[in-house]
């Protein structure tokens, strides 16, 4: 099984991807680690790989039998479009992304929530810009991935991210 999650920022994407390892027993991995390293001395707290060190480890995650990857589906990884059993699209309405974006944001303001960047106020407005361009298309996400449209599973609610889950079978 090869299931590759896409969607916009706050999306959902690596909490479906965790719920879908757990009950899978299928690794998955965020590919924010494929494209960044975590660098203190860089204004954002990460740095962005080489594109040859990044492509050959995503290579290695999509040439194995199975795997869960997530991403907002850069152009950078569409190979894993091509490859994947199932692409999931997360369309979650702009309100909940957005609310999810500034509860995540006071979380690593906090500290009780970790990641691979510093969260400023800089990384806040990005990602409600994130969520804004996904919505009006300029990410061209939906663009990327509608040659695969056979084997999109769009979800847009917690209940059918809750029976997903619970029909995902290897």
């Amino acid at each position: 099984m090869k299931i590759y999650i896409v969607g916009a920022v706050s999306s959902g994407k690596t909490t479906l991807a965790r719920k879908l390892s757990e009950k899978l027993n299928i690794r998955y991995q965020s590919l924010d680690e494929v494209v960044y390293i975590p660098d203190k001395s860089s204004p954002w707290g990460n740095r962005k790989r080489q594109p040859e060190e990044r492509d050959n480890m995503f290579y290695s995650i999509i040439q194995q039998s199975m795997w869960i990857i997530e991403d907002t589906g850069r152009p950078c990884f569409v190979e894993g479009l091509k490859v994947a059993d199932k692409i999931v699209l997360l369309e979650v309405p702009t309100r909940i992304r957005n609310h999810r974006i500034i509860k995540r944001w006071i979380k690593q303001q906090l500290g009780v929530e970790k990641c691979i960047y510093i969260p400023n106020i800089n990384m806040l407005k990005c990602m409600l810009h994130w969520s804004k361009d996904y919505d009006l298309g300029i990410d061209k996400l939906k663009e990327r991935i509608s040659p695969y449209q056979g084997k999109v599973i769009v979800i847009k609610n917690d209940r059918e991210i809750n029976n997903f889950i619970r029909k995902c079978t290897i």
